[in-house]
């Protein structure tokens, strides 16, 4: 057998890392599944399952998926920054939970205590952990690439959003602990739509052209979902079903754009 090249190895632990985001998708969404056909009804919204059986999966998945965001390259430096905004966010919406759903029907609440100041702890170590994380890359791994001007204004936006929490952090706790969930949340998949849309509306390979139609289609699909979400949120009493309905399609829109961005690296790639 041919020994491999540091090439391919790169190459495949790239595209396993993309197949891992989308696992970890599955993952989340059969956990969902698995706590309904024990429940009486439906949680009003993915981020209420906190507070059920299905509270590690939740957890584990979202710090998964947060950390594959990071971690993951993307094709130009706006992608990438908004994917780093989006992993930390991922974070920030595992350790700090939603407010307490009305409808509590679920098979178990085994978290009744993690709504204080555990909260804030868990919270507190993983800034710790992601700023030692960031001097460590910094001094490591310096991009030797000229940067773009989108991508500058990519940088600003998370230094503003992340710099803004710890303030918050710092200066009203309490306050942080109540609503950076919704916040994060909210932010997190606007970071997510701007990538779909860097990506739908920037400059493509010439071998990826063709998927720029559907990229295009997913980022405005995206975007209405979006707004949608947010929308039904401020205006409905507390969280609806419909909420649930917006996050999940959401997470299919991106999927599907996750796996057809990977459909054509492998085409461009080879």
């Amino acid at each position: 057998m041919a020994k491999r090249t540091g090439n391919d190895v790169a190459l495949d632990t790239y595209r396993f890392l993309r197949g891992g985001m989308v696992v970890m998708a599955v993952l989340l969404g059969a956990a969902l599944a698995v706590e309904r056909a024990h429940a009486t009804c439906w949680q009003t919204s993915i981020s209420a399952y906190y507070f059920t059986t299905a509270h590690a999966v939740f957890i584990g998945a979202l710090f998964a998926i947060g950390a594959m965001l990071i971690v993951y390259q993307g094709a130009s430096d706006t992608e990438n920054t908004l994917l780093n905004l989006a992993g930390v966010l991922a974070f920030v919406i595992a350790v700090v939970p939603t407010t307490r759903p009305v409808l509590q029907c679920g098979t178990a609440d085994p978290v009744a205590v993690q709504t204080g100041s555990a909260v804030l702890f868990n919270v507190w170590t993983v800034a710790v952990v992601l700023a030692g994380s960031r001097a460590a890359s910094w001094l490591l791994f310096r991009p030797n690439r000229a940067g773009t001007l989108l991508g500058a204004a990519a940088r600003w936006l998370q230094r503003a959003v992340l710099g803004t929490g710890v303030v918050v952090l710092i200066v009203a706790p309490d306050w942080f602990r109540i609503n950076a969930h919704s916040i994060a949340a909210a932010v997190m998949f606007g970071a997510i739509v701007l990538t779909v849309f860097s990506s739908a509306f920037g400059t493509a390979p010439a071998c990826g052209s063709r998927y720029r139609g559907a990229y295009q289609a997913i980022s405005l699909l995206m975007a209405g979902t979006l707004v949608t979400a947010v929308v039904l949120h401020l205006t409905l009493d507390g969280f609806n079903h419909a909420v649930l309905i917006a996050e999940i399609t959401l997470i299919l829109e991106f999927t599907a754009y996750w796996v057809l961005q990977t459909i054509e690296d492998n085409s461009c790639s080879r």
